[in-house]
Order: structure tokens, then sequence, then C-alpha cells
């Protein structure tokens, strides 16, 4: 039974939440990109549509980050920036990935 590509983005998305630091977060990007490249060799355009998806997620989590930081306090900047930077961190490896695909 094929993976659910829901489920392969659950360990990431706690990461994510958790404000990991980037390579982290980038290293398990690596792991589900290892699954979605084995499990769809012969299928590049579901490949790419996964990698579309996510970019899009990342993209609006990123945006919305950007709207939060501005509104920050002081104080709740440098967590935000870090959060921030892991997401884009992953949304650059999902980019990578569409480039390679």
């Amino acid at each position: 039974m094929p993976r659910s590509p829901a489920a392969d983005l659950a360990p990431l998305v706690k990461l994510l939440q958790a404000g990991v630091p980037p390579d982290r977060a980038a290293a398990e990007l690596s792991r589900i990109l290892a699954i979605w490249m084995a499990e769809l060799e012969d299928d590049d355009e579901q490949l790419q549509e996964r990698l579309s998806g996510l970019a899009e997620q990342m993209t609006t989590g990123i945006e919305e980050m950007h709207e939060g930081i501005a509104e920050a306090s002081d104080k709740g900047k440098p967590t935000l920036r870090r959060i921030l930077a892991t997401h884009q961190a992953v949304l650059d490896g999902v980019r990578k990935a569409q480039g390679a695909g």
C-alpha cells in the first residue's frame, strides 16, 4: 500500500511547530524526499505535484510568519526569526528538489 504524503510529512510538521534548528528540519525533509523519490521513481509528475504542494504550504507559512514578526514584541522576535529560518531552510530544500526532479 502506498504511503500517505500527509503521514510522511507529519514528523516534519511537528519539527517546524517546535521551532527546531534549520539543519534538523532540512535533514527531516531529506528523509522525506528520499522516500518520495524511491516511491515515485517512475512517476515524476506525481513527485512534482507533491513538491509543489509542499512548497505552497511552506510559502504560505513563511508569509504568515513575516507578518507575525512585524507585529511581535522585541522579546519574541529572536524566536520567531529562528522559526522562520527553519521554515525557509525547508522551502529551499523543496525548491532544490523540484529542480532536481
